[in-house]
């Protein structure tokens, strides 16, 4: 299905696995949600779940990142899930993420404090909605021990308004199509922000115009790292957007919200020119925004690893 968290990522061709590594893919009978598992040789000592964006599964995020391979040096396992089926809120999505860290803490003996869970797009959504319900509702298999997040829209209510600018710009058929199917998403799931604001609140993982920031307050004591890349010229030539129409407006108010009430490690990268497709295009809402080395690094630290 089609979904809000299909913030469009249209992939072509990917490059290799620099390492060849032969992922255990894990499937279930009552689900068409499965999963990818890469164990290290030695004795694991941490979970890392990597959440792909919209369009995308677990072997294509693995053929265009290196921070898997990586992580499985460092002796953490490495699970990368494929949503064949889910829902507007991310409740089907939840449950499959708890049953996936579920099974692999009781194989392999991790401890629930050591697991990080982060991705692109769609894939931040997840890992922030799933981080805040685990301390709001209490209703998640564990806690994370940080989240990081590519790119990521947070504010369902900025989100409405900047859909209907790019409707009524018309300026590329891509933005025009994507900002039909993803307000349709988002009013038939939860009315329009002018009437049903509570709807807009009790979804979004960031609301700007709340002095407590909606949901994110529920993330001040959890470690985050955001990458995005404004890329405005691109932007402007290619979907005739300003920054007001970008998730970076969203992002670094976040962050800069979640600092300024105490939070110790919110992180945030900006980045410029590295967000290139697999097959060679230039675009910036891409993994390629990620430094994998920088991004493992920053979980190991987080994590006591």
């Amino acid at each position: 299905m089609m979904n809000i968290r299909c913030f469009t990522l249209l992939l072509g061709l990917f490059c290799t696995n620099l390492f060849g590594q032969t992922p255990e893919k894990i499937t279930f009978k009552d689900t068409q949600n499965h999963y990818l598992k890469l164990l290290p040789k030695d004795k694991p000592e941490g979970i890392l779940v990597i959440l792909p964006g919209g369009g995308e599964n677990g072997k294509k995020v693995m053929n265009q990142i290196n921070l898997d391979d990586l992580a499985l040096e460092k002796n953490l396992i490495v699970l990368l899930p494929t949503w064949e089926d889910g829902d507007f809120g991310f409740h089907i999505e939840q449950k499959f993420l708890d049953r996936m860290v579920k099974d692999t803490v009781e194989k392999h003996k991790i401890s629930k404090d050591k697991i990080s869970i982060g991705g692109l797009s769609g894939g931040g959504m997840l890992a922030f909605t799933y981080a805040e319900r685990a301390i709001r509702d209490k209703n998640t298999y564990f806690i994370p021990n940080s989240v990081f997040a590519l790119d990521t829209p947070l504010d369902y209510e900025n989100m409405y308004y900047r859909l209907q600018r790019e409707m009524e710009r018309n300026y590329s058929d891509i933005g025009t199509n994507e900002a039909k199917y993803l307000t349709a998403e988002m009013v038939d799931a939860m009315g329009t922000p002018d009437k049903n604001r509570a709807n807009y609140l009790r979804e979004s993982m960031f609301s700007y115009r709340e002095k407590d920031g909606g949901n994110a307050k529920y993330l001040l004591n959890i470690p985050i790292l955001m990458y995005t890349e404004p890329g405005i010229i691109w932007q402007m030539e290619n979907r005739g957007r300003d920054i007001y129409d970008l998730n970076v407006a969203d992002i670094t108010a976040m962050i800069n919200l979640l600092r300024l009430k105490g939070h110790k490690n919110a992180d945030l990268v900006i980045t410029n020119d590295r967000g290139i497709r697999p097959d060679g295009t230039r675009h910036p809402h891409s993994w390629s925004i990620m430094d994998s080395k920088e991004c493992l690094n920053w979980i190991l630290k987080h994590m006591g690893a």
